[in-house]
């Protein structure tokens, strides 16, 4: 397989009225593809996750539906492992193949404790949509798990831990898809394992998150996060603090949903304080990144298509705990959607990316950029949303 190479031409983000020397110098960026349509006799890959700690292969996760594109019929959770930093791929592997059923949404997350890296996902019967699931015409989405315990060469047999990890009365349900958090505990408090989902209870879609406190052996439900939201990614701020930044389901606003948690995402509240980020009716990916040479100082990333109609994602960089976003740059300029990211070898971010030429879902991509090189665009102002009358 070789990398494709796309050089990103000066790109504006505010307007042709911006002088030389405020733009970003083009830059190569070196793309490899982990999942195109047709491999494996797939129909499309989708709903990327991506994984990567120093000194371990990078895995890329994702979706292999094989009937439709549609997240309906005979779809598995597939994996692809590189062993040089994503510029190569090992042969695709089978995670989760529960017959004609339909398994999606995967969230990975790694247990720093026991290195026991737990993937979850969600199940469904090979003929139910979304929609029919939602309106409790059919039964409910179920969620499962596996884990490995060697870098992911291998895995567990999946278990359900529906019992434990949804309401009888939920209909449809996804776990993530991306990434979970890991907790450190501490003397008073247990090590936590926090996947973020989503669910629907009456037609409503809401938030919330799963959690383990005994290293995977079970795992508990939280409280709801939000109403009308759903695909959240979930980010520490501080020891015992998160803030989960949510989809908006279409039609309850214009803005991305956050609520911060106080209590390791036991229960959820309203934010506070934070610059508002547009909903462009995707998911979109919230990772926080570690300066290169700091201290433990960090910036936050997001990505997200920059217009409603799936086209140009874009990563928007912080270095003020979300109060601005002042900068950000184009990935990937034709049709683009959801992504997933983590820091990877040499201090660089890494990402997947379903993108194409023509059609949004022609592959899944991965591309490697400096997080200062997000810094050196302007983007346009993001202003706190108006207070409430």
């Amino acid at each position: 397989m070789k990398p494709l190479l796309l050089l990103l031409a000066v790109y504006s983000v505010c307007g042709a009225g911006r002088s030389a020397a405020q733009q970003a110098p083009a830059q190569t960026l070196l793309y490899t593809v982990p999942f195109k349509a047709g491999d494996e006799g797939a129909r499309i890959y989708r709903i990327p996750a991506l994984w990567w700690q120093p000194k371990r292969p990078l895995m890329a996760f994702a979706e292999r539906r094989m009937e439709q594109r549609r997240m309906t019929g005979d779809v598995d959770i597939v994996l692809r492992r590189s062993l040089d930093h994503g510029q190569s791929w090992q042969a695709q592997q089978v995670i989760a193949d529960l017959g004609h059923d339909t398994c999606g949404n995967p969230c990975v997350v790694e247990d720093a404790t026991t290195h026991r890296l737990w993937l979850a996902f969600t199940r469904s019967r090979q003929a139910d949509t979304e929609e029919q699931i939602v309106a409790a015409e059919v039964p409910g989405t179920q969620v499962w798990i596996t884990h490995s315990d060697d870098e992911g060469a291998t895995w567990a047999e999946p278990r359900d831990v529906s019992a434990t990890c949804r309401k009888a009365n939920w209909g449809w349900y996804g776990t993530g898809p991306g990434q979970g958090v890991f907790l450190r505990g501490g003397a008073s408090r247990p090590d936590r394992l926090l996947i973020p989902a989503y669910h629907t209870e009456s037609g409503v879609y809401r938030t919330h998150c799963l959690y383990s406190d005994d290293h995977g052996e079970t795992w508990q439900l939280g409280a709801d996060a939000a109403d009308h939201s759903s695909e959240p990614q979930v980010i520490e701020m501080a020891p015992g603090k998160l803030l989960m930044n949510a989809r908006t389901i279409a039609g309850h606003g214009t803005q991305r949903t956050l609520v911060i948690s106080k209590d390791r995402g036991t229960t959820w509240e309203p934010a506070q304080g934070l610059a508002a980020l547009p909903e462009n009716g995707c998911q979109g990916c919230l990772y926080r990144c570690f300066r290169n040479g700091s201290n433990g100082q960090y910036d936050w990333i997001f990505s997200q298509p920059a217009a409603t109609n799936r086209t140009s994602v874009t990563a928007w960089i912080t270095s003020d705990n979300g109060q601005s976003w002042p900068a950000a740059q184009l990935l990937w300029a034709g049709p683009s959607a959801y992504t997933s990211m983590v820091r990877v070898q040499g201090g660089l971010v890494g990402m997947l990316i379903e993108c194409g030429a023509k059609d949004v879902y022609e592959q899944i991509a991965f591309v490697k950029f400096a997080p200062e090189w997000l810094k050196a665009r302007q983007a346009p102002a993001i202003k706190p949303p108006a207070p409430k009358p």
